[in-house]
């Protein structure tokens, strides 16, 4: 059973990421097939239930216009192979029929809406917007994979806010939870769409540049520090930044011991008085490997 509905998702994963109108034409296909079953066989065999399957396909891989659409055409199909020859029963039948298409496609794309709802919300943390540590692992692990085939490089920078614990007993919580969620809006406009930004504790968080080397890496963390220093000093919210970014060479690696060493990085910024940025290639060098150990002995 758990192989059938690993096979069902990758197959429903399969047909998301096809376009719209693929799909729309997967579902008039489909319905056209329906459509001449019903014309061959005895007027006494319905088919009209059928016709929600490509209705039911096409709202949810397409969209409720769509769905509107084949609702609308499969209404028309069926009325032509069940025509009656009383007129006010023959539009009772046609309307009744369009009103039940139209119900199951609102249904099937409240559903839709929801469960996507529902996926967001699962692997999005609800406070900052930023991605949970189960999303952000996720997405890590595709992009290593990915990174390794195409030999790629990829770089993750982790943030500490200094003296966050300092801010959130003079301020308050609400006050700390207001400051979490601009700092994240901050950093996700200077961002592309396919960087990702995680929370992995209270006040710490995770940057994933994907296909990104240490010297672009550099060049967006020192924009991200500038607006994050601009934000702070609009504001009453006196918070510096401690941050290590980590930049591997490609392949794939232990997600554990990448946070482990980018956090190392970072606590080697409280450690020299914070508010600063410390770069790092990955895999470390024997020396800078030791230099880290000997590091994390001390914290």
């Amino acid at each position: 059973m758990d192989c059938f509905e690993a096979k069902l998702l990758r197959y429903f994963q399969y047909l998301d990421s096809k376009s719209r109108t693929y799909n729309f034409v997967a579902g008039l296909i489909w319905m056209a097939v329906i459509g001449l079953l019903d014309n061959i066989t005895p007027g006494e065999v319905r088919h009209s239930y059928l016709y929600l399957l490509p209705i039911a396909f096409v709202t949810w891989f397409s969209g409720i216009r769509c769905g509107l659409v084949i609702s609308l055409l499969s209404t028309a199909l069926w009325s032509v192979n069940n025509i009656v020859d009383t007129l006010p029963v023959f539009i009772w039948n046609i309307a009744s029929t369009l009103i039940f298409y139209v119900a199951v496609t609102i249904l099937f794309n409240k559903t839709r809406t929801l469960w996507e709802n529902e996926k967001t919300l699962s692997r999005t943390d609800p406070l900052t917007g930023a991605k949970n540590i189960r999303a952000f692992a996720e997405i890590i692990e595709h992009e290593m994979l990915r990174s390794s085939r195409e030999d790629l490089p990829f770089s993750m920078a982790y943030l500490d806010l200094d003296n966050f614990k300092n801010f959130n007993d003079t301020y308050g919580h609400v006050a700390g939870d207001e400051l979490l969620k601009s700092i994240v809006a901050n950093i996700m406009l200077q961002l592309r769409k396919t960087d990702v930004v995680g929370r992995l504790g209270g006040d710490e968080f995770a940057i994933f540049f994907p296909a990104t080397d240490q010297s672009a890496t550099q060049v967006v963390m020192q924009k991200i520090s500038h607006e994050l220093d601009k934000l702070m000093g609009a504001s009453i919210w006196s918070i510096t930044f401690s941050v290590g970014v980590l930049t591997c060479t490609g392949g794939v690696h232990n997600l554990e011991k990448l946070i482990s060493f980018a956090d190392g990085l970072m606590y080697e910024v409280k450690r020299a008085g914070k508010n600063d940025i410390r770069y790092a290639l990955y895999p470390p060098t024997a020396r800078s490997e030791k230099s880290q150990e000997d590091s994390s002995l001390l914290a």
